[in-house]
């Protein structure tokens, strides 16, 4: 029999991913064999999985599981194309795109899906740690709940509550919610755990006596701020919260309205003298070493955008002034010199000239391309491995692909465009700067160009980088939670 452990949340952004994340490495250390499930996650990062998608944290999860990610754990995942409606991906395959109000209904539907997948999952492991969504205290979306109490009643779990005292109002926030779950679901609830704690502990103890007493719940742990993750962040919130560094070279991601795929570049801020900033505004790009326009969920409207602003102009004019350009995924699809969106397959529709700073051109039609891939560089051959997620397909006219890529299923094929300069390139290449050849070759070519000196970087890939995050965590588990309740919560369901 497969025991199962739920996540919940106080508040979105209050730790749920990253403490799944240590609960499934802790466990599989203790000599279980662990899956990572969320029945629904609204995310624009994802990975290519079995031909499908899966949300990035979901992935992270596996890996820290030591489990091979699979489109089980994240039946349903929400990609928002617009404030009001959102690409639906069930079991991996993009449904198409649907407004709130009717997703809302269509949840009658995946429910039986996501009960499905949550059964392929308990029939292969031993412990499934699932991860709820926002805060079970949303008594609006009660009623149609399928990712937090409902799924926590349907699969028998025991759910732990963590809350971010980093943010303020931890006690409200638990106290509250508690108050606004019914009965039989307060009963479920078997422990509370506070989530990024800076301070001294005894002296937060009197409160948490005084928490415990009132709610009639244990807090099973205070988890420290941990600063020292290399783990990016998964909501686009987040990013602006990121205070970079000093480095000597100066990297600029455009923050896109629906930037998507921005754990593409979290391995860049891990690197010796680079600082990796975001970006909304011309005054805040500047003149840097490097611009990178990254992935969108609706490449027109951020296109859009980017005009309406004055960033494509300001991104025009850093590349004149010597900095360098890369684009990846929708930001390789802008870079070129136009994109059709006859059927509307990405979002907003219609079509729009690009940059004009690569000489492509973009069409969007329904099919979905979900694919790993693996190969290297054409002018320098260093390793790239990585999947690509997208709609359109690009044409390249005159000019250089800038790798030669291999699926997963053996297919190879030229991918990307290359400015005849050198300067400016896009790729489709989702985990472009994961290989550390690839990313420390690139890095100090732009060093060379601008007159900086060259680093040796260090050996590991961002895959290594996160592996030593996860033990990291498994150690914060076994020092500041009660391992013994843990333990009691997985071994009572055998």
């Amino acid at each position: 029999m497969t025991a199962v452990l739920m996540v919940q949340g106080t508040s979105s952004d209050a730790g749920k991913s990253i403490l799944c994340a240590a609960l499934c490495r802790y466990f599989a250390q203790e000599g279980f064999s662990v899956a990572p499930f969320k029945a629904q996650n609204m995310a624009l990062n994802a990975m290519a999985v079995d031909g499908g998608e899966i949300g990035w944290a979901q992935v992270m999860q596996a890996e820290a599981a030591g489990a091979e990610p699979e489109v089980a754990m994240n039946p349903v995942l929400l990609k928002p194309v617009s404030d009001t409606h959102s690409q639906v991906v069930v079991n991996g395959i993009s449904t198409g795109n649907m407004s709130a109000a009717h997703y809302q209904e269509h949840k009658k539907v995946l429910f039986p899906e996501v009960l499905s997948a949550l059964n392929t999952l308990r029939r292969k492991f031993d412990v499934v740690v699932m991860e709820g969504a926002g805060s079970p205290a949303e008594v609006n979306l009660r009623e149609h709940d399928i990712v937090n109490m409902r799924l926590a009643e349907a699969a028998d779990a025991p759910v732990l509550l963590i809350s971010d005292i980093d943010r303020g109002g931890m006690f409200a926030y638990v106290a509250g919610t508690l108050a606004l779950l019914n009965e039989s679901e307060r009963a479920r609830v078997d422990g509370v755990i506070v989530n990024r704690f800076r301070g001294i502990k005894e002296r937060l103890q009197p409160g948490l006596d005084m928490l415990t007493e009132r709610i009639h719940k244990p807090v099973i742990g205070v988890i420290p701020y941990l600063d020292r993750l290399s783990l990016p962040a998964e909501d686009s919130l987040a990013l602006g919260g990121i205070q970079p560094p000093g480095g000597e070279l100066d990297v600029a991601v455009i923050q896109l309205p629906r930037i998507a795929n921005f754990t593409d570049y979290h391995v860049l801020a891990t690197e010796n003298g680079v600082r990796l900033r975001y970006v909304q505004t011309p005054q805040q790009l500047g003149s840097p070493h490097l611009v990178i326009l990254p992935g969108s969920k609706n490449t027109l409207a951020d296109l859009r955008w980017l005009k309406s602003c004055g960033l494509a102009k300001a991104v025009a004019a850093a590349v004149n002034g010597g900095s360098s350009l890369v684009g990846i995924c929708g930001g390789y699809q802008m870079l070129g010199r136009r994109v059709v969106d006859l059927q509307s397959a990405d979002g907003t529709g219609g079509s729009e000239e690009g940059l004009g700073l690569l000489p492509v051109e973009t069409e969007f039609l329904p099919q979905k391309t979900t694919v790993r891939v693996k190969g290297e560089t054409i002018e320098h051959g260093e390793e790239l491995c990585g999947y690509e997620i997208h709609m359109g397909q690009t044409t390249r006219g005159e000019t250089e692909p800038f790798a030669r890529l291999t699926s997963e299923k053996g297919q190879s094929y030229e991918d990307g465009a290359v400015s005849a300069d050198k300067r400016v390139f896009g790729t489709y290449l989702h985990g472009l700067f994961d290989a550390a050849t690839f990313r420390h070759g690139f890095l100090n070519r732009l060093r060379k160009a601008h007159g900086l000196k060259p680093q040796e970087g260090d050996t590991l890939s961002a895959r290594q980088k996160r592996e030593q995050s996860y033990q990291l965590l498994a150690q914060a588990v076994r020092e500041h939670l009660d391992c013994d309740l843990l333990k009691e919560l997985v071994q009572r369901q055998f």
